[in-house]
């Protein structure tokens, strides 16, 4: 386990970056046995906002949507290789663009490929920006004009509208034919909406927040008290407060599960431990396992050809997928120290997460910062924690 010396580090490195502008403000959290057993705040851009607690989490709604979404699959019978194309119809006729060129779909969309990235979706990320993902593919310049993705962010738009556009959108890669970042998660929380006929809100809380005792987490509305603002890094000025992050003004049409959530580093880590050790009331062991263990043929060491690349701290060679989270499988092959079979996510807004199978315990670090990853904040962590001779 991690030792007191190393937990010093910890605050060493947090008080350090916060004292060097890497970071605005922190907090570090970690947990074993859904009890948290070190946990490190520290800030000097907060001013107001010191005694909030709730954070953008962003992509860390993910996870979440997915586990949610096998309960969901397991409680009305509805096999995970089951095309969407029974739910939502709309799906029915899907294209692929390749090379400049539209060609029919090798095979349908289903519940799995959306829950292990390889639907074909994208996200239609700016190709020209320097951010860790890029929107380089074909379809990804479609997608772009669509501005669905900022209609996504802004929840200006509703369900029915988001099934309109996507489905209409071509895919950039085959089902089933490679990992690739994109909307798959949003529409398996749509489809979610679907199969139950409620709003995402009510089905994450009846189904999982409830009986986890995540009070803390849920989407925010214009209502929503306690949010701590999103800054932005500018260089070479330093920080600055994003105008209106601190509350939700415009009403919630579309409620994403792919990154609407909000949370605290103490309810997430009561998800993750439930993750490490689960209550089977709520979900078979098969598809826990699923959650715990990579789920696609190989290795994400393709990514590195550049067309819609990620941070490779969470997703390249020697890592796989899992049923919501990236997972380690060979950590010879990682420019970092680290062990296997680790899994991990993070939000837009830098909070960052993994989930240490090997050593029982979970790590978190939340900030609300964009834009993501400009500094390896991950890597400098896992550094400092698996140099550590207690880790095997």
């Amino acid at each position: 386990m991690i030792s007191p010396h190393t937990f010093s580090n910890i605050t060493d490195w947090l008080e350090n970056s916060i004292n060097s502008n890497k970071l605005p403000f922190g907090k570090i959290t970690v947990s074993q046995n859904n009890n948290i057993i070190f946990s490190e705040f520290r800030e000097k851009n907060l001013d107001d906002y010191a005694d909030n607690n709730l954070y953008r989490i962003q992509s860390l709604t993910k996870p979440v949507t997915s586990i949610v979404a096998l309960i969901i699959l397991e409680k009305f019978g509805i096999d995970i290789n089951e095309p969407i194309k029974s739910i939502i119809n709309d799906f029915s006729n899907l294209k692929v663009l390749s090379e400049g060129k539209l060609e029919n779909a090798n095979n349908d969309i289903t519940f799995e490929h959306l829950l292990t990235h390889t639907s074909g979706l994208t996200y239609g990320f700016n190709y020209s920006n320097k951010s860790i993902l890029r929107g380089n593919t074909d379809a990804d310049e479609i997608y772009r004009k669509t501005g669905l993705l900022g209609k996504i962010q802004n929840s200006s738009i509703t369900s029915d509208e988001f099934i309109e556009i996507i489905s209409s959108l071509p895919l950039a890669y085959h089902p089933g034919s490679r990992w690739n970042y994109g909307f798959s998660t949003d529409l398996l929380g749509v489809l979610l909406e679907k199969i139950c006929n409620k709003s995402l809100n009510d089905i994450f809380r009846d189904e999982l927040f409830i009986h986890l005792d995540m009070n803390d987490t849920f989407f925010p509305d214009e209502y929503t008290e306690n949010l701590i603002p999103t800054f932005k890094l500018t260089i070479p000025s330093g920080f600055k407060i994003i105008s209106g992050s601190d509350s939700v003004k415009n009403p919630k049409y579309f409620l994403s599960g792919g990154g609407g959530l909000i949370s605290s580093p103490e309810d997430y880590h009561k998800f993750c431990n439930f993750i490490l050790d689960p209550n089977y009331e709520l979900l078979q062991i098969t598809h826990i396992d699923k959650l715990k263990t990579n789920q696609l043929s190989g290795d994400l060491n393709y990514l590195s050809d550049g067309m819609n690349f990620f941070d490779f701290t969470f997703a390249g060679p020697g890592m796989g997928f899992t049923y919501g989270f990236s997972i380690i499988d060979n950590p010879d092959l990682l420019n970092y120290k680290s062990t296997s079979q680790i899994l991990s996510w993070a939000g837009s807004s830098n909070t960052i997460v993994w989930i240490d199978q090997k050593n029982n315990f979970v790590f978190s670090m939340f900030s609300q910062l964009i834009p993501f990853g400009y500094y390896s904040y991950k890597k400098e962590l896992m550094n400092l924690i698996y140099s550590d001779s207690n880790f095997i």
